[in-house]
């Protein structure tokens, strides 16, 4: 069994308790368009761990019939981003994330893979104090968690049997074992589709089990 050499982390229900901020602000969000606001949140849920601006873009070309219209998708974007800044960045860490940022960060690579726009999200993490410890914080726009998993191994010159992804969701379950990743995944509530992945309720958990492949 190899030694793990880095660990990518998710950013929402990982690092930070901010998966109910950002349904809140979605909530909010919804509520300034009326008209459309069942099939906004129906399509929000269904689509949970896509890109917003793909959401903006379903809402405005499908559900508002305004293809093409890439300034309004731009106003949504700019519009949400307002309503959930400050949301996310006040919100409580994860139990057990600091602790486990501030172990590792001096003996492995740490990155994040978040589906937060990456200037908002580098933004963030620079508010939330947790900047030192991370080597590269990859956001969707512009790089998906498949891209980011491709720059890690690339960049740590390492096979995927020596990186692990901490995540919260299906999507990251499907991102990180379609790679050949480790995969831990911490219970945030969010569902995993029955999928049979092994679920710890916190960081320090996890911490446990990083620390046995060192």
């Amino acid at each position: 069994m190899k030694k793990i050499r880095a660990v990518i982390l998710d950013f929402d229900g990982v690092l930070a308790e901010s998966n109910q901020e950002k349904e809140a602000a979605f909530e909010e969000f919804f509520a300034l368009y009326p008209e459309h606001r069942q099939a906004m949140r129906d399509f929000h849920l269904s689509h949970r761990p896509h890109p917003r601006r793909e959401k903006f873009k379903y809402y405005v070309e499908v559900l508002m019939g305004r293809p093409g219209d890439r300034q309004l998708v731009e106003e949504m974007a700019s519009q949400f981003s307002e309503m959930v800044l400050n949301r996310v960045i006040a919100c409580p860490p994860v139990l057990g994330s600091i602790e486990f940022l501030q172990e590792f960060s001096s003996r492995i690579s740490l990155y994040i893979s978040s589906v937060t726009p990456q200037e908002e999200l580098r933004g963030i993490i620079r508010k939330r104090g947790i900047e030192t410890y991370i080597t590269e914080a990859f956001g969707n726009p512009p790089i998906s968690k498949e891209a980011a998993i491709t720059r890690v191994l690339e960049r740590e010159k390492v096979g995927p049997e020596e990186v692990a992804f901490v995540g919260d969701s299906l999507s990251d379950y499907r991102a990180a074992t379609a790679a050949g990743l480790i995969f831990w995944g911490r219970d945030s509530g969010q569902s995993f589709g029955g999928a049979k992945v092994e679920l710890y309720p916190d960081l320090h958990a996890i911490a446990a089990v990083v620390r046995e492949r060192l």
